[in-house]
């Protein structure tokens, strides 16, 4: 056994730490390099660009977090995003009437999402209908309650009072910490996580904790948009299909980490990636072949995932041949 061998043997959690930062550390690094080359300016190049990154990470994040809820026990919810127009219109809109602010709004969102969601759990466990045809039916029907509420106008924060708070980086960072924390608990030493991993999960409380979780993300980027329209003919699918990509990485890195550890990582990969390629717009690059190259990534990677035990049998094949050489060599010296 190799001396490096060795180490990785002995520092198993550390070798794990640092895989789990290398990658977001290795998006940022070569959209760093790319921006100086073609664009002369950094990919974090003000203030501006770390706010729009901490707003994006924890929508991301959370978005993610949420279809990660269910994946474990079979079921890719493509009702989520339907769930999140539902829940931010319906409970923003009491909670500025009552004026509770920003930290209203995200309570009360949070809770008719929890509702959102746990309704669906509520017909899956006992009407068992098949998970695609129950979430896209689901999902026109979410669409259609949000948006014939309020006059079709789903939720303005623009001007609304206490609502700057969803803006401020110490509260974004506390409920970030605080969803950590709690998802944490849940998915490794609760009951929950430990069926979750068994494949036998609480489906209602993954679909409470899901909507709960997709709200918060609906919450953050209506702070960052201003407003939340509310769509029809199926639209809100394409939030859960943009937030696809950084559950994909990140399930991929909590192999080394835990579920939520490898979320977060995997989103802030992908939001280094997005926020990069957002710097060529200076030079001509559109928003549609940047969306092309992301979701090209996105392809490669799956690519990459689906064939990485061919990858592993090669490398170990390799591995197998200079060991005999080696000891060929060792024999033939002694001999």
């Amino acid at each position: 056994m190799s001396n490096w061998q060795s180490f990785k043997k002995k520092h198993v959690l550390l070798m794990n730490a640092a895989f789990t930062v290398a990658i977001p550390a290795a998006v940022w690094l070569i959209m760093e390099l790319l921006n100086l080359a073609f664009c002369g300016v950094h990919t974090l190049n003000s203030t501006v660009d770390y706010t729009t990154l901490m707003r994006n990470l924890v929508t991301s994040f959370c978005f993610a977090l949420g279809l990660n809820c269910n994946l474990p026990v079979g079921r890719m919810d493509t009702s989520t995003g339907s769930q999140m127009y539902l829940a931010c219109i319906i409970g923003g809109n009491i909670a500025l009437s009552l004026n509770l602010g920003g930290i209203g709004v995200l309570v009360f969102s949070m809770l008719f999402g929890m509702l959102a969601g746990g309704f669906v759990g509520f017909l899956f466990i006992n009407m068992r209908i098949l998970p695609m045809v129950l979430g896209l039916g689901i999902s026109l029907v979410y669409e259609c309650i949000s948006f014939s509420m309020y006059n079709q106008q789903g939720l303005n924060l623009f001007g609304k009072p206490g609502v700057s708070i969803l803006s401020n980086w110490g509260f974004i960072i506390v409920v970030t910490l605080l969803v950590m924390l709690v998802m944490t608990y849940l998915f490794q030493y609760s009951g929950f996580g430990y069926n979750r991993r068994a494949i036998q999960g609480n489906q209602k409380l993954a679909h409470d904790a899901a909507g709960a979780l997709v709200a918060i993300a609906g919450v953050f980027d209506t702070a960052y948009k201003s407003s939340l329209v509310p769509v029809l003919g199926m639209n809100s699918n394409s939030t859960v299909f943009a937030n696809m990509f950084p559950m994909a990485v990140g399930v991929w890195l909590s192999k080394k980490s835990n579920p939520v550890v490898g979320i977060l990582a995997g989103s802030l990969s992908v939001q280094f990636l997005i926020l990069g390629l957002a710097k060529f717009t200076a030079i001509g690059v559109s928003d549609y072949m940047q969306t092309c190259i992301k979701y090209s990534v996105w392809l490669i990677f799956m690519i990459y995932r689906m064939n990485e035990d061919k990858f592993d049998h090669i490398k170990a094949k390799h591995a197998r041949i200079a060991l005999a050489r080696k000891t060929r060599a060792q024999r033939a010296v002694a001999a």
